[in-house]
């Protein structure tokens, strides 16, 4: 009787071992199949008035594409953002779930003043970027964008939808 059980308790062993495996969470995979769909052209400006930068740019304003954002893309040009348009001014937080590329994220008030800037934000990652301000529009580029351009708080946005 005494084997009987030892032998039962080292197969629940080995089973817990090696039988097994934890399921590790799947991430879905990027896709460039995602088209960039040109909706726009965007300036920033500094206060006088003066163009520091012109993008081509995707417009997101349904629930399902601001939610959607940039996540499972794998490119973005160079010149290339996505500018989200919310129904009213509030503070909006982001975070980088399912997203591939690092980003700068541009806070615009509904007068087109860029009132608070995110640099370089982390790939997948759950922390909440949330601004000091209110705001309406957010604009996505690619990180690196904003020191490249030396864009700043203050600066004005502009941008023009295409027929």
């Amino acid at each position: 009787m005494r084997k009987l059980i030892l032998s039962v308790w080292l197969i629940c062993v080995l089973c817990i071992l090696f039988g097994c495996k934890r399921a590790e969470p799947q991430k879905k995979e990027p896709s460039s199949k995602i088209e960039f769909r040109q909706d726009g052209t965007l300036n920033i400006s500094n206060p006088m008035g003066t163009v520091k930068a012109t993008f081509s740019i995707e417009i997101v304003e349904k629930e399902e594409e601001l939610m959607r954002g940039l996540k499972f893309r794998d490119q973005l040009g160079e010149n290339q953002g996505m500018l989200f348009i919310f129904e009213y001014p509030d503070i909006y937080e982001f975070w980088m779930q399912d997203t591939y590329l690092p980003l700068d994220m541009l806070f615009i008030a509904s007068d087109g003043t860029i009132n608070y800037i995110y640099e370089n934000t982390v790939p997948f990652s759950e922390e909440r970027i949330t601004p000091n301000f209110t705001h309406k529009f957010v604009l996505e580029v690619n990180a690196g964008t904003v020191k490249k351009y030396n864009i700043q708080t203050g600066d004005k946005v502009t941008w023009k939808r295409h027929s």
